[in-house]
């Protein structure tokens, strides 16, 4: 699929719209014999004062979700708009005038053929305009011819290299136009390729569209930095059903017999279990670090760490008695002037008891899985038991992606404290909201952040009349990401003010450097050089976590970073966990955030925070051991969120830096000890319903 967005000018085929009710839809078209659309339709409705409601009869059975929607209200009262899909309400909204328009991005899932989505606008003594598109997220095959990986030559017993003939059975399938790559669920599959340091995936769906892989159970083993797939300006693909591992192992454990301080040296003992460990010195330039491992209690498999960087790696008295030199400083990473002795002196202290090691070639390199500027994605029922680097980073997604009982877990919990080497989900810059749903990870066991929803924000450098020139916050331009139609917001250069927000008529990228200029409609009142500009269709709105779990095994706590709007974690079980919801330097304020019915713990943070957190609602959580943490946190709503696991002082709700906070449930409103755990300074104001 190219780049090119469905335009917002337009009322494309299957929808139909009166200025006062819905025209009778067709007839449900007969059984289709090729995929049907991902973008089914698009409006864009000009200024009018008149009621409006668009009708959209479904053609494939499945899940579709409203996005790129917003009402704005130019003059006078109010303007009500509803959802309604399959005869049900799914969403309903009062819009009012203001500096920004409202968003009702929804999910609309679980449709049958024939049913209808009706949106609606219903104006009181107001003018306004809105627009939105409808997309279809589940990927289907009618028609899709059926290709065996054994017909191309794949052996399946787990020796044989099979990455060519699996790549010739996809090949196929893709020229065929619409095709099914099958394999064996009883095998296993060896996929070596060039067994060098160039990241391969096994399945590169470059531009492609309408190929399913069901993998049935079968076990793919890759040789690492390779990946299972690389899924780019792709559409209507799925990848269902395998467990997958790397051979060699990007890392390995080995019990601590020495640390010598002084020479910054680390001996330990490796197990059997892994092949022997090959030594010398890291060739590359990436941060190369091996975690300590420090146990809760002795013989635990949960416990905490710190990442110490390897020199080198040297033989001492036998293959698997080894040396680990060590790094003065944190060369290569983020913080590379980070002084390692204190990490290395903490070790000694608190008695560290096994060092995971990356392997000498491998660790640190490639990726599990990568999607990009794709629409019409679902991974499914996959079990990584490890990746040498990150895990599976979702960038610039264009359209619906879809992650479906997809795992991040060690086989073996009773000895191993390894899944990644770096992030496990990374989402930036989505301009539809991904659905993670079911699945389990290793959080622990994933040297960053176990997952991260976020996109940049840009800085005004000038501006003239309706033009301004920007530059990105943080790495390099993503000015393709902005398109005519789409909404800029402009705040104040630490974001405490909303100036307003205007649609773009155009953008020029090319200017030679790391500015860009984008037109608006109109520049918001105020807006000046210094001033925080975000792209209002890029911060993965209507994204989804839910049913997903966490555990605790591993030499650090599972954490996460949002630096995103309108996310919902819904019936969630995450152990030893931190939420960490920020704008930091470069992110937009996290506006718009759900927690409903989650069970978190975080034992070594404690915490859920929320920095600059703005309309958002935490619901019937039950949180163990973790304080609800707020600053300059505006119209923050709780209600009947339960506490357990709490130390004798711990409060359970901080507010501090100007935070507003409403509290309603009987234990956030009537308990009569409540002062005693609700803390707040004199900035902040707690209102108790």
């Amino acid at each position: 699929m190219n780049k090119k967005l469905i335009p917002l000018s337009a009322l494309l085929l299957g929808l139909h719209a009166t200025a006062t009710s819905c025209k009778k839809a067709p007839d449900p078209s007969p059984a289709l014999t090729k995929p049907g659309k991902t973008f089914v339709a698009s409006v864009d409705q000009a200024v009018t004062r008149e009621p409006m409601s668009w009708t959209h009869r479904v053609v494939e059975a499945g899940n579709y979700q409203v996005g790129m929607a917003w009402v704005e209200v130019k003059a006078g009262n109010e303007v009500e708009v509803s959802i309604t899909a399959g005869g049900k309400l799914a969403k309903s909204l009062v819009a009012r005038p203001g500096p920004a328009p409202q968003r009702f991005e929804t999910r609309l899932e679980d449709l049958a053929a024939g049913d209808e989505i009706t949106i609606t606008a219903t104006p009181k003594d107001a003018s306004y305009r809105l627009g939105y598109q409808v997309a279809f997220g589940t990927p289907t095959f009618p028609g899709a011819q059926v290709f065996h990986v054994k017909d191309f030559g794949a052996t399946g017993d787990g020796v044989t290299d099979d990455f060519a003939a699996i790549r010739r059975a996809t090949v196929a399938a893709l020229e065929n136009g619409c095709g099914i790559v099958r394999f064996d669920g009883s095998k296993t599959y060896r996929a070596i390729g060039k067994s060098d340091f160039n990241e391969e995936p096994l399945f590169e769906l470059k531009g492609a569209k309408d190929l399913k892989v069901e993998g049935n159970g079968a076990t793919i083993v890759l040789h690492p930095p390779d990946a299972l797939a690389l899924i780019d300006g792709a559409e209507n693909i799925q990848i269902d059903g395998f467990k997958i591992d790397y051979q060699p192992k990007p890392y390995y454990q080995g019990a601590i017999k020495k640390i010598d301080v002084a020479a910054m040296t680390l001996d330990v003992k490796v197990p059997e279990r892994y092949p022997v460990p090959e030594i010398g010195k890291n060739e590359f330039r990436s941060p190369f670090f091996g975690r300590s491992f420090i146990p809760d209690a002795p013989g635990a498999r949960s416990g905490h760490g710190e990442n110490i960087y390897v020199e080198e790696v040297t033989r001492l008295k036998n293959d698997r008695h080894l040396r680990i030199h060590l790094r003065k400083t944190a060369l290569g990473s983020d913080t590379p002037n980070a002084k390692l002795l204190p990490r290395i002196r903490k070790m000694v202290e608190q008695g560290a008891t096994e060092f995971v090691v990356p392997h000498v070639k491998y660790g640190h390199r490639g990726y599990g899985t990568r999607i990009t500027d794709s629409a019409r994605v679902t991974l499914s029922n996959l079990h990584y038991y490890c990746v040498p680097h990150f895990w599976l980073p979702i960038t610039h997604n264009t359209g619906p992606i879809t992650l479906s009982n997809v795992d991040l877990k060690t086989p073996h919990p009773e000895t191993e404290l390894f899944v990644s080497w770096r992030d496990g989900l990374h989402i930036k810059n989505g301009r539809w909201g991904i659905l993670i749903e079911d699945g389990d990870w290793d959080g622990a066991s994933s040297y960053d952040d176990s997952f991260a929803i976020y996109s940049r924000a840009q800085k005004m450098v000038a501006v003239d009349g309706k033009k301004m020139t920007i530059t990105p916050t943080f790495l390099s331009k993503e000015f393709f990401l902005w398109q005519a139609g789409d909404w800029a917001s402009v705040w104040s250069p630490g974001q405490e003010k909303l100036r307003g927000m205007a649609r773009v008529v155009g953008v020029q990228g090319k200017t030679g450097n790391q500015t860009f200029h984008v037109t608006l409609e109109s520049m918001p009142a105020g807006a000046a050089k210094g001033d925080i500009v975000l792209h209002e269709e890029s911060l993965n709105r209507g994204s989804v976590i839910r049913n997903c779990s966490t555990s605790n095994i591993g030499t650090e706590n599972s954490s996460t970073r949002f630096r995103c709007v309108d996310v919902r974690f819904e019936n969630n079980r995450f152990e030893d966990f931190h939420f960490w919801f920020h704008a930091g330097k470069n992110g937009p304020r996290p506006r718009d955030i759900v927690l409903k019915n989650n069970r978190v713990s975080d034992k070594r943070r404690g915490g859920i925070v929320f920095q600059q957190g703005l309309n958002c609602d935490l619901q019937d959580n039950q949180l163990n051991g973790v304080s609800l943490e707020f600053f300059k946190s505006e119209n923050m709503h709780l209600a009947g969120n339960r506490w357990t696991g709490m130390k004798a002082e711990q409060p359970r709700v901080i507010a501090r830096k100007g935070s507003t906070l409403q509290l309603t449930g009987d234990k956030q409103g009537s308990d009569p000890d409540s002062g005693k755990w609700i803390q707040h300074d004199n900035t902040s104001k707690v209102i108790r319903k």
